[in-house]
């Protein structure tokens, strides 16, 4: 199968955010921009222990639900082996990685191996992290992993793709700026104009404005007449943050995604004004460790930072290699510290967590009163299930909780700015709940529908 004519096809991120699988297809070239899995796809059929059989029967059950779209010529054979749709040699190209989200990347582990995937140089290294930390649960394929810099032009068939780095909240995120035969398309990724590298962002608005673009598929997250995320800079969070560390005698913990290196820098910061020392897991400082060759990105290195400590769980049965690394240190490095450490020395710390490590606080024991931020996007739903748990633990430790986050997400005024400013002959809004509000902006719109062709 070939297409003759520039199309595009949103088969993830229609209506929804995340889950991007966007299908571009000029003359005979086809690729896909990302390949995300979108937040809450099970949902509605699996929960908790209930889940997808995929290691055993690859995409069977994800096919039953209609989770996933059918698309011969893209999936590896073992995935198709128990499903209904036969194998057949690869009919993509390739597959472009905006960033290194889940909601961007995680479903790469079922296209077919041959197909390769670009994606950009920090991106890879975080990719290679993440599969060493993540155990059996985390793979994405035995692709051939191209990787680019800002300033690369990567030819695939009749698209010559420019990737341009924007900022987001996490290292490697890039916009792509698509040459076709038919004219440019600017895809942005995941973008934001108020972090600390928005000078990266304006290049990428001001390259992609200057091919005067036949389309542009744009991001959307903050999309909306009822936004809940407060306006803040990371300076902001830096900020406030300092003034709440300072006003507090006991345990600092806080709580944000592990693989946002400026909001590490941004606690780091805050424990060097404070004088304490900023704990994180050995999982944060593999990554860390794994982006340090990376010269074009601000990385502390958590076992010279004076500033910085490194924390070994307790009781490990079968500690993986990463948390060997350190398990192997303690006692002798004084960068590597343990749960009694933490307990002993709670006013000079600040202490990072995510959900997943909540567990950890069972063993530093935060006296009643410590202080937890929040540095997370805010919550959505009144009755999400993590929410409900996140507020039991907060109670149960009597800790006092406060909101610090800075988006990694340009906010809908931005986003506007951005499309008028490029100004293409068509918009295609994607990863936003809300596509017709785009119809605010001096362009046509073309919503896109799930799975539906979109002719240029």
């Amino acid at each position: 199968m070939s297409s003759k004519a520039l199309s595009v096809t949103v088969y993830g991120g229609a209506d929804q955010i995340g889950g991007n699988k966007i299908l571009l297809e000029d003359r005979d070239t086809r690729v896909f921009l990302d390949f995300g899995e979108p937040f809450g796809l099970k949902d509605d059929f699996f929960v908790d222990w209930l889940q997808p059989r995929d290691k055993r029967t690859g995409l069977k059950d994800y096919f039953h639900f209609d989770l996933m779209p059918k698309i011969r010529g893209l999936y590896g054979p073992d995935q198709l082996e128990d499903t209904d749709l036969r194998y057949s040699e690869p009919e993509f190209d390739a597959v472009f990685i905006s960033h290194m989200h889940f909601d961007h990347v995680m479903h790469i582990k079922f296209v077919d191996d041959k197909i390769p995937v670009h994606l950009g140089s920090a991106a890879e290294r975080i990719r290679q992290s993440w599969e060493a930390t993540g155990g059996n649960n985390v793979t994405f394929g035995d692709h051939e992993f191209k990787s680019f810099r800002t300033g690369a032009k990567v030819k695939v068939g009749s698209l010559e793709v420019e990737p341009i780095h924007v900022d987001h909240s996490v290292p490697g995120a890039y916009g792509f700026v698509i040459h076709t035969s038919e004219g440019c398309v600017a895809y942005t990724g995941d973008m934001r104009l108020h972090g600390p590298r928005s000078d990266m962002t304006k290049e990428f608005v001001r390259r992609a404005a200057e091919e005067k673009p036949v389309a542009m598929i744009c991001e959307g997250t903050r999309v909306s007449d009822a936004d809940p995320r407060e306006d803040l800079s990371e300076k902001d969070v830096e900020e406030r943050a300092k003034r709440l560390v300072a006003g507090h005698k006991k345990l600092a913990i806080v709580s944000f995604y592990p693989k946002d290196v400026d909001r590490i820098r941004t606690f780091r910061d805050v424990a060097r004004a404070s004088r304490r020392r900023f704990v994180i897991s050995t999982k944060v400082a593999h990554m860390l460790q794994s982006l340090k060759g990376d010269k074009r990105i601000d990385v502390p290195d958590p076992m010279a930072d004076p500033n910085m400590l490194v924390y070994v769980r307790s009781g490990l049965a079968r500690p993986q290699a990463y948390d060997k690394v350190y398990l192997d240190r303690l006692g002798s490095s004084d960068h590597i510290v343990d749960a009694s450490y933490v307990a002993k020395h709670q006013d000079e710390l600040i202490f990072h967590t995510d959900f997943m490590q909540l567990a950890e606080l069972i063993d530093v024991g935060p006296s009643p009163g410590s202080l937890f931020i929040r540095s997370k996007s805010e919550p959505f739903e009144e009755d999400d299930v993590q929410e409900e748990v996140l507020k039991n633990w907060i109670s149960w430790f009597k800790l006092d909780f406060h909101q610090a986050h800075a988006s990694g997400h340009a906010s809908m005024r931005e986003i506007f700015d951005t499309v008028n400013r490029i100004s293409p002959k068509v918009l295609i809004p994607v990863h936003t709940e809300h596509p017709e509000l785009f119809r605010r902006c001096s362009c046509p719109v073309q919503p896109p529908e799930a799975r539906k062709k979109i002719s240029l």
